[in-house]
């Protein structure tokens, strides 16, 4: 009888244990899913790696049209279309084009934090009464803080420059610094949605035309649009 209460005693102790275990086991199976998005941005941090995205950005003073590929698992390239219904970022109403090949590089990568840099060379052209040709070549970083998974709010420190080579004040060499807040989204995991913001001046400086000096002029510039992404498959 005394052995058979030790086997029944020994049988229930293993029966507990075993239920136990997978408890912890489970628990370490499914970590936490890590704050910001998860590599792939259209205006934050993270740069396209493996599929390509395709986005669309629509506000002041362009809507923009673009598929941004990877280099490396730091850096990415993509080709974008403008068209432009805004001189400069000013508020000044001007119709143009716009061809452009931004370049990205992540700087900076850590829980908490993440700095990208990038340079945006392309050709611009403003088709209304005074047609105008030229070169685009803006630089800037993006600082971004992820806050929690799937999301991430940032600032964006820019500094425009854009060389126009033909029209009545040619050459002409507009350029300024712009800084703005942006946010990023994943609501699914193909699929980007945001807002992103620039704030600053648009410094103009122009040769003399039909016996008038040329000079300086700085005006209010920015951009605010709306985007709309898609990783595919």
């Amino acid at each position: 009888m005394t052995n058979r209460v030790r086997v029944a005693a020994a049988t229930l102790a293993a029966i507990l244990v075993t239920a136990a275990a997978p408890a912890p086991a489970l628990a370490q199976s499914e970590p936490a899913a890590r704050p910001g998005l998860a590599g792939w941005s259209i205006v934050g941090t993270e740069t396209v790696s493996g599929r390509a995205a395709v986005d669309v950005q629509a506000g002041w003073p362009s809507t923009t049209f673009g598929y941004t590929f990877g280099m490396s698992p730091a850096a990415d390239v993509g080709l974008r279309l403008g068209l432009l219904y805004g001189y400069e970022g000013t508020t000044s109403s001007q119709f143009g084009l716009s061809f452009y090949a931004p370049m990205r590089f992540q700087l900076l990568r850590s829980r908490d934090f993440k700095l990208l840099f990038h340079v945006d060379p392309g050709l611009k052209l403003y088709t209304m009464s005074n047609a105008e040709f030229g070169f685009q070549f803006p630089v800037g970083v993006v600082m971004g803080f992820p806050v929690q998974p799937n999301l991430e709010v940032g600032v964006g420190l820019d500094f425009n420059m854009t060389l126009l080579v033909s029209g009545n004040r040619s050459p002409q060499f507009i350029f300024g610094p712009a800084a703005g807040p942006y946010v990023e989204f994943h609501p699914a995991p193909n699929l980007s949605v945001g807002l992103n913001t620039r704030f600053g001046a648009a410094i103009d400086a122009y040769s003399s035309h039909q016996g008038a000096p040329g000079g300086t002029s700085t005006r209010f510039a920015f951009t605010t649009q709306l985007f709309l992404g898609y990783r595919l498959p």
